[in-house]
């Protein structure tokens, strides 16, 4: 049995069986030359769901900034949780032993399967439907509760200011204001929420890097250590809030994998964007952090959600504390700009699996975007935003820790079953180091699932039962012309589309009798040989009607 490998570069040698002659001549509508199957002149897979590759690695910048923290709101609950050494020693160590392992996963997945939906494609090409159901409910689960919670935080942000103390039906009406105008964003393009983003980044991070250069010159490190002697007197440090909310401020970085589809160079612009991210994100909580507790020193284990508000009122003026409430109304905008675009991809994912209905997975022709998938979760955010959500982020950590725990999982797994796939970017270790790099940010997610309250592990049942419920109503049944390939050949794939890694000899006779048998079937791609040297060749095998490609199903399969 050899491994999978998709097809590659344009060395390969590539001939198409069995395509008409009309399909010959046509000459393919975009600027970049494409065959019938969606394959760029580059070997890259082009997707051929109506999605534009309009993303670059300075446009991921901004989505996964928006995507992980937003700036620092929200980090200080864990300062008032634990203190403010142990949050300075998170601040810095959970990059490297939690968000630098989902960001390099995310881009090697990415890079490997650019398909959209991310995490779902990647769990499916892994595991199979079943758990790519599972894992797609239990994120819609989880990007409904997260998302539906920044409409209400751009209220609950403008309440500092008298005139903007909104309540009652008023209050949920701005909400849906806020949250329509971000909806209209989503629909004219993922190059426009891209761009918003990185603008939105540059308005968020200003109001902190004021309060940083006004109270640089009065740095204590002294005031960093509280904490570390347990003194007495003190409250304890309550390590479940303390670890959620500083991994919840940490985490993020997969859901950019679901953008894979509209990203120029996935190999290429996954690895530098998300790098730069990290490095980003962590100066912007670690900066103005250790200004901010040298500042309010005596007061630190009393600090919750919105404090550097307070701390720039005490300490430097209104005037500061009034822009870092606007810079926190800004954040829940990007915030929810981000999210709803990553979460649009994902119901799109899950329309294919038949968990949603299928006309979700519908891309709009002339702005390249699901623009029925995000009208339809814009319609359940404005009626989730009269809810309370006091709960709902610890609730939603339960259903991010079991989708990232399944994502390292599947990138374990894809490296074991698929050794020789073309892999723009591979995270630069062997299948040991690689296992041992996993196993920090799994047991993490593991530690998220058992602080869940009791009130997730019931939604989470729920979630389950209807993945289950979805799997049993999917449909596995190969088409006709699977079928017959199968019947003529003696190979049996276990999903519709397939690469066969096989020798030159037996490539032959397969191409031969798809040209012979299966003409109106099926048809094959040759590419090969992989290697100098090696006496292997690829086939790709796809069915010949030219709106079906590569890019729609990556459910590779390998045969004897």
């Amino acid at each position: 049995m050899q491994g999978l490998r998709s097809l590659s570069t344009k060395a390969f040698l590539r001939r198409k069986i069995g395509m008409n002659q009309k399909h010959e001549r046509s000459e393919p509508s975009s600027p970049q030359a494409t065959d019938d199957y969606g394959l760029r002149a580059t070997g890259r897979s082009e997707p051929t769901t109506g999605l534009r590759q309009s993303l670059s690695w300075h446009h991921l910048v901004g989505v996964s900034f928006f995507a992980v923290c937003g700036g620092d709101y929200g980090i200080e609950d864990s300062v008032g949780a634990g203190g403010p050494a142990f949050t300075l020693i998170g601040v810095v160590v959970l990059p490297v032993i939690w968000s630098l392992p989902i960001a390099v996963m995310t881009a090697e997945l990415g890079a490997m399967i650019p398909e959209t939906g991310g995490y779902i494609v990647w769990v499916h090409r892994a595991f199979g439907v079943f758990w790519a159901q599972q894992n797609a409910v239990w994120s819609l689960v989880s990007n409904t509760f997260d998302n539906a919670l920044y409409p209400v935080m751009f209220v609950d942000y403008l309440y500092w200011f008298p005139a903007l103390r909104l309540t009652g039906l008023l209050r949920w009406f701005v909400s849906v204001l806020m949250l329509a105008a971000v909806t209209l964003l989503n629909l004219v393009g993922v190059d426009v929420v891209a761009s918003a983003s990185n603008l939105f980044a540059v308005l968020v991070i200003s109001p902190f890097v004021a309060l940083f250069v006004a109270g640089v010159t009065m740095i204590q490190p002294s005031t960093w250590a509280q904490g570390l002697d347990f003194p007495t007197g003190e409250p304890p440090v309550r390590w479940g809030a303390f670890l959620s909310v500083l991994l919840w401020n940490t985490s993020g970085y997969d859901s950019v994998g679901a953008l894979a589809a509209e990203v120029h160079d996935p190999g290429r612009d996954f690895p530098r964007a998300l790098t730069v991210t990290i490095l980003l994100v962590t100066l912007v909580y670690l900066l103005p952090l250790r200004v901010a507790i040298t500042l309010d020193a005596e007061h630190v284990r009393d600090w919750s959600d919105g404090h550097f508000v307070r701390v720039a009122s005490d300490h430097v003026g209104d005037w500061l504390a009034a822009w870092i409430t606007l810079g926190g109304a800004l954040s829940a905008v990007g915030l929810l700009n981000t999210l709803l675009c990553t979460s649009a991809r994902v119901a799109v994912s899950a329309a294919k699996l038949h968990i949603l209905p299928s006309a979700l997975a519908r891309v709009h022709e002339g702005s390249g975007t699901p623009r029925i998938a995000t009208c339809c979760l814009a319609v359940v955010l404005a009626l989730a935003c009269a809810l309370p959500f006091s709960k709902l982020v610890s609730i939603s950590m339960l259903f991010y820790g079991a989708t990232t725990f399944m994502e390292f999982l599947a990138l374990i797994r894809l490296r074991h079953l698929e050794p020789l796939t073309r892999r723009p970017y591979r995270v630069p270790l062997e299948r040991g180091w690689l296992v041992a790099m996993c196993l920090p940010p799994m047991s993490l997610c593991i530690l998220l699932v058992c602080l869940a309250p009791w009130e997730a592990w019931l939604l989470f049942g729920a979630s389950a039962l209807l993945g289950i419920l979805a799997s049993l109503r999917t449909s596995d049944a190969c088409p006709s012309w699977c079928v017959q390939f199968t019947k003529i050949t003696g190979i049996s794939p276990v999903s519709p589309y397939g690469t066969l890694v096989t020798s030159a000899v037996r490539a032959n006779q397969l191409e031969q009798t798809c040209k012979d048998d299966l003409t109106d079937q099926c048809s094959t791609v040759i590419a090969g040989p992989l290697m100098p040297a090696q006496p292997l060749i690829e086939i790709e095998i796809a069915p010949a009607a030219p709106n079906i490609g590569l890019g729609q199903s990556r459910d590779f399969v390998s045969f004897l």
